[in-house]
């Protein structure tokens, strides 16, 4: 037992020896170092996995399925780990899961979820527990189903009736970036196919949206409350975690037809939404430009301090510090430290505004108009739903009425982005349709709407600037 804790430690001390060199000598890009971190936990993991599995197989024997055949076990990488973007003080999120239930086939045999949760503890001890040379790694359990009440090792089957039933939208969310690190590779892929669905459902609903705003507002309280909310690179204003909601909010809208987008990496997911039209070019060169500035002070922090830290220095020398690390140099013109400081207010600034313009601002928190643009998030609403929404507007024919709306949202020009049009317009159906039904022909405003609008040659562009322009909206209609 002795040994093992010691063998974890020493291998992760010398590769961690290993990846630094590669990082402060040899210059290598912040994406190298922490994909290298991440298969590091990877492969600590899977060696704590067969250590503890030997032992407890020693005295229980192996666990068998109803098949006769042995039981499956994974090991699920959430956040930072499952997205290849681990820090060297970063913990890991980590979810166990075992196939199916039975006994194990040894002489004092006991039940499938008896062994596979004391192998989740062991595995979990073998990681967490200090000795003279450290923690192999801290671990985080409580993203498993039911959190810190649920059973630490769960059954697939107990798993998928919980999401089925009781999954939540931060939960969706939070299995974008799910990879499979230790364990039965094939059977967390498996999982995760299952799941697929659930994460990526066939539309986002104005209230799966809420969610995902609602706990924006949690972890922004929390970073008020510790009056840091200027100086927190990760949870602060403008931080990381408003470029990773904003693309994982657009991974979510957009990640049911388009398997592209389901990567947990956040920097390959920029790429792939502005592939797609989901981002516009600008977008996507600030967000991935911004998220790198940002993850390299988070990482810096963490050099520098040697602690799972994402706050900017209090003190001006620390913080000039962090500046020359950053590459600032003094000139004649301003200081290392002044450069820095002004970078990233600016920096920050920019990633709030596009959250807010893609989320915050186009999706207001009023329930009376979620309907509306849940009609047109919606690939296939049903007849009965679009008779409930529309018949409000003083449509003759409500069913032609829904497909003229439907085609406000779709481009013509195929170098257009019908998935950011509709997004836009989704954001301001409840506007539009109200200032149509204000008209004498609702009917023909809606067709006329749209005949002028495609004449100008990008629909969309006019649902955005209507989005955070509502006189402007309202005198079109006109």
């Amino acid at each position: 037992d002795d040994s093992v804790l010691r063998a974890l430690r020493r291998f992760k001390r010398r590769e961690t020896m290993r990846i630094a060199y590669g990082d402060i000598v040899r210059g290598q890009s912040l994406r190298t170092i922490t994909a290298q971190i991440s298969y590091l936990a990877d492969a600590l993991l899977e060696g704590a996995l067969r250590a503890a599995g030997r032992a407890l197989g020693r005295q229980r024997g192996t666990p068998l399925r109803p098949d006769g055949k042995p039981a499956r076990f994974t090991i699920l990488g959430m956040g930072k780990l499952g997205g290849l973007e681990l820090n060297y003080s970063s913990d890991i999120d980590l979810i166990f899961l075992y196939d199916e239930d039975g006994r194990t086939d040894g002489r004092r045999s006991i039940a499938n979820s008896e062994f596979f949760d004391a192998l989740a503890c062991e595995i979990t001890r073998l990681m967490t527990e200090a000795t003279d040379l450290g923690v192999a790694w801290r671990v985080d359990l409580r993203l498993r189903p039911e959190g810190a009440r649920g059973k630490v090792c769960p059954s697939m089957a107990q798993a998928l009736g919980y999401y089925d039933l009781r999954g939540r939208t931060w939960e969706r969310q939070a299995f974008i970036k799910a990879r499979p690190v230790a364990g039965s590779y094939a059977f967390g892929q498996e999982l995760l196919n299952h799941l697929a669905p659930w994460v990526y459902r066939r539309y986002l609903s104005r209230a799966d949206i809420s969610g995902i705003k609602a706990l924006k507002r949690r972890i922004e309280r929390q970073s008020q409350r510790s009056g840091l909310n200027t100086r927190d690179v990760k949870i602060g204003r403008g931080g990381i975690r408003d470029i990773e909601f904003v693309i994982q909010f657009l991974q979510l809208l957009n990640g049911a037809d388009l398997p592209e987008l389901r990567t947990g990496n956040t920097l390959d997911a920029i790429v792939q939404l502005e592939r797609v039209g989901c981002l516009s070019d600008l977008e996507r060169s600030l967000l991935e430009g911004n998220y790198r500035f940002l993850r390299r002070i988070e990482h810096l922090l963490q050099i520098m301090f040697d602690l799972q830290t994402h706050t900017l220095p209090s003190r001006r020398e620390e913080l000039r510090k962090l500046a020359l690390r950053m590459g600032y140099r003094d000139n004649g013109h301003s200081l290392a430290l002044q450069q820095f400081e002004t970078d990233f207010a600016e920096r920050t600034d920019l990633n709030r505004r596009i959250l807010d313009h893609l989320l915050n601002d186009a999706f207001r928190d009023d329930a009376r108009t979620e309907a509306e643009s849940d009609l047109v998030l919606d690939p296939d609403p049903g007849e009965q739903r679009i008779g409930e929404v529309l018949c409000r507007y003083a449509f003759r024919d409500v069913k032609q009425a829904h497909r003229n709306l439907m085609a406000l949202s779709e481009e013509r020009s195929s170098f257009l982005s019908t998935r950011r049009c509709r997004h836009f317009l989704a954001a301001i159906a409840p506007q539009l349709l109200q200032a149509i039904a204000a008209t004498p022909d609702p009917d023909s405003t809606l067709v006329n709407l749209d005949n002028v609008s495609a004449s100008l040659g990008g629909k969309g562009v006019l649902w955005e600037l209507f989005s955070f322009n509502e006189p402007s909206l309202q005198l079109y209609v006109r």
